[in-house]
């Protein structure tokens, strides 16, 4: 089965309210990716267009967990 993973989230940089997507290979490499380019908020992990997963920060700390749509 073929997949088309990425990570969607709200920029907070120089386009601050912009959908930003990253394609990505797998799961391990979405959650490395939005743990890298999501300073807070939340993100969604798509696979075409089929929503699987959300990724959300705790405000105030790096921990992130999933919350799984």
């Amino acid at each position: 089965m073929h997949h088309e993973y990425r990570i969607e989230y709200l920029s907070c940089g120089n386009e601050p309210g912009r959908r930003m997507a990253i394609p990505v290979p797998d799961v391990r490499t979405a959650l490395i990716v939005a743990e890298i380019n999501m300073p807070g908020g939340s993100a969604e992990l798509w696979d075409g267009d089929r929503q699987i997963a959300r990724l959300q920060r705790r405000p105030g700390t790096r921990s992130a967990f999933w919350h799984v749509s």
